[in-house]
């Protein structure tokens, strides 16, 4: 993006010094009301620069732009490595485009009595922003960014340059107080340490978990207690990178003894049970490793951040703290600011009009009267109620929400959204995107690997990935997110969604209907329930969710109906080779959600009935039947309605070939090779008859 350069008249700018004077009545503002607050500067570059220059009161800067005029401007891509870092200024350059996680970020670098300097083209609304690109298209009516500037003219400091002729009054604040510190602890640190001490003592209760905001201390008070205890523990801290645990050891300096740093995947490999484990930030790593990391460790402090940029940690509440044994778990909850005041008007700004964290209202009545409605993105710009309650539904129900999706959800115009109602609250969302429609060639460049445009996730993957040339060609919708509120799931919320996005591919004259998503039971049963069919199953694993991404299809087009059963066929041929070589890890629960998905058909030959009747009998080996027994479980399984015991058994052994004492080890009855296999073949037999 090109920095637009216009040259100023002395006329055009205000008086330097009373630009100067200005800036250092705001900071003895700031810092005798201990509030931080944001400058936004609209205008021509060289004007905004020019009022940043005067800003010489805050001595401490730090930088974040894109573009190289900017002196010791740190590109918004390396933003997240200065997480654990403070200054009094931040200066985020908006001609760089409005990244809104990167905007979150630099609020949370700022101290108390700080400043947020933003610099915003005086045309912003027409400039080229790759932030506000979806699909390769900008959006033609630019709802946030209108929303963005009305808020910040109404609540903080705004200073356009057609109105600069003189510097505008400086903010009255009201005071926001500080914590009182007791040996560099807060009275509520305090007393999550005590806690924390308490439940060290404590037997058949692992799990300790702290959640906080930013700007909480949670790292500082991680650090205190490896001081305190690391005398007498081994203790282990991991985290998704090492700079997310930097406060922490900063806190530890010098004193570290037994203590380290591991990474989450080298605990899982090594297998070794650790005396103490902390895991800072860990709503960051998967649910599935989290659940690993429990099964090595005796005591395990879970830390992590509930609102902000990371968009994790409410998803993190929802999906491991509410599954988890109550009995077994102690959850603190550090409200008190630390790093600002307890009033602090940038955050509230911040939580209020990014909605990192919305109010989710509560609705508790029964089920009446339910009706869809499709919300434009009009809609959502004049109805700020909904818009809020959308997006804390959305919030409330996927691990990754973060403030850019509240941008999309405003802007993306190839973006369609869908709500239930009952009694007028919204109980469901299903946002949809349009994807394909390319012409031949780029299609093929797509299936060649030579070219990715943005999004079009679905047809992209079929293309490119599936393997099928032309499929980019066919025009469809994807199932970006669907969430039914947690009181509501199975009463038939997300069915009527689904109804009505096959009415708008109808509609619209579309090809298919189509969803990806990270392999999970409960999923995969709905997908499965709504007659969507599997065509896909990606190599690699979500980095958020730790499981395996699939792809599943519904349409009523001949074309896309042939696409999909020479599909299925492919998973069903190559599921035991994929399985064997790229997923012995999966839980055999997955691997059984993954067959419900397929409802794969196979022709068993005399042959193979031969050869499944002579393992059961006993008259055949393991080995030399593996091959016959896979294709039986993958074309049977679901429909034989076995145990889990039997299922988990036939699963774990002939798709996943886990070792014989891996299997014995696990919670199963059956003990040693022999007892595993005498179980097989009586397995074997049922799902045979």
């Amino acid at each position: 993006m090109k920095a637009q350069i216009s040259i100023h008249k002395d006329s055009d700018l205000p008086d330097k010094s009373e630009v100067i004077d200005w800036y250092g009545q705001l900071a003895e503002s700031l810092r005798l009301s201990n509030q931080r607050l944001i400058v936004a500067l609209q205008g021509q570059r060289d004007w905004c620069l020019s009022m940043l220059s005067k800003a010489g009161v805050y001595h401490s800067q730090i930088v974040l732009s894109n573009l190289q005029d900017l002196e010791a401007g740190i590109a918004f891509s390396k933003a997240e490595t200065l997480l654990g870092q403070e200054s009094e200024c931040v200066v985020y350059d908006g001609f760089s485009g409005i990244n809104t996680d990167v905007l979150c970020m630099a609020a949370g670098l700022i101290k108390s009595g700080g400043v947020l300097i933003l610099l915003l083209p005086q045309d912003i609304l027409q400039m080229e922003d790759k932030y506000g690109q979806w699909q390769g298209a900008s959006s033609q009516q630019h709802y946030f960014l209108n929303y963005l500037l009305k808020q910040l003219k109404q609540d903080m400091v705004f200073i356009n340059e057609d109105d600069a002729g003189q510097m505008p009054p400086i903010k009255k604040l009201m005071f926001s107080a500080e914590p009182v510190f007791v040996n560099d602890l807060s009275a509520q640190q305090h007393e999550v340490m005590q806690d924390l001490n308490a439940w060290l003592e404590r037997k058949n209760t692992p799990v300790f978990v702290i959640t906080a905001d930013r700007g909480r201390g949670k790292s500082t008070l991680l650090g205190q207690f490896v001081l305190k205890h690391q005398a007498d523990f081994n203790i282990v801290v991991t985290a998704a990178s090492k700079a997310q645990v930097n406060i922490l050891f900063k806190r530890i300096g010098d004193n570290q003894r037994n203590v380290q740093f591991i990474a989450p995947d080298e605990i899982i490999r090594s297998n070794k049970v650790i005396n103490c484990l902390i895991i800072d930030e860990a709503a960051m790593l998967p649910n599935s490793m989290l659940q690993q990391c429990l099964a090595l460790s005796n005591k395990i402090v879970l830390a992590t951040t509930t609102g902000g940029y990371e968009g994790t940690g409410q998803g993190f509440l929802i999906k491991f703290m509410h599954n988890f044994e109550t009995n077994k778990m102690i959850h603190r909850q550090l409200s008190e600011a630390i790093r600002w005041g307890q009033a602090d008007e940038m955050e509230s700004w911040f939580n209020r009009v990014l909605m990192l964290k919305p109010d989710k209202q509560e609705y508790n009545g029964q089920l009446n009267n339910l009706s869809i409605q499709q919300v434009s993105k009009k809609q959502l710009a004049d109805d700020n109620q909904t818009l809020s309650d959308i997006y804390a539904l959305l919030i409330s129900a996927h691990y990754r929400t973060r403030p850019s999706d509240l941008r999309q959800l405003m802007e993306d115009d190839n973006q369609q959204i869908f709500v239930t109602k009952s009694a007028n609250q919204i109980v469901g969302v299903l946002l949809l995107n349009e994807e394909g429609g390319f012409d031949d060639e780029l299609s093929h460049q797509i299936f060649m690997g030579k070219r990715r445009p943005q999004g079009h996730l679905f047809a992209q993957m079929i293309t490119a990935q599936a393997g099928v040339k032309g499929f980019a060609v066919l025009k469809g919708l994807r199932v970006q997110r669907i969430a039914v509120d947690e009181n509501y799931r199975q009463q038939g919320v997300g069915r009527l969604l689904i109804e009505s996005a096959e009415k708008l591919v109808e509609k619209l004259q579309l090809n298919y209907l189509a969803s990806s998503f990270a392999l999970d039971p409960s999923m995969s049963f709905f997908w499965n329930r709504m007659g969507f069919r599997l065509v896909h199953i990606g190599s690699g694993k979500g980095k958020s969710t730790g499981r395996q991404t699939v792809a599943v299809i519904k349409s009523v087009d001949p074309q896309v109906i042939n696409v999909m059963n020479l599909l299925m066929q492919k998973v069903t041929r190559y599921l035991p080779v994929w399985l064997l070589c790229y997923c012995q890890t999966m839980v055999w629960q997955d691997v059984y959600a993954l067959l419900g998905l397929l409802n794969a058909e196979n022709e068993f030959t005399s042959l193979d009935e031969d050869e499944i009747m002579a393992f059961g009998e006993g008259y055949r080996g393991f080995d030399l039947s593996q091959a016959v027994l896979q294709k039986l479980l993958i074309s049977r399984l679901i429909d034989a309605r076995l145990s889990n015991l039997d299922n988990k058994l036939l699963i774990e052994k002939i798709l996943l070939n886990k070792d014989w004492s891996d299997i014995s080890g696990a919670s199963s009855n059956h003990h040693g090779k022999k007892e595993i296999l005498k179980q097989l073949r009586l397995s074997i037999i049922k799902l045979n008859e």
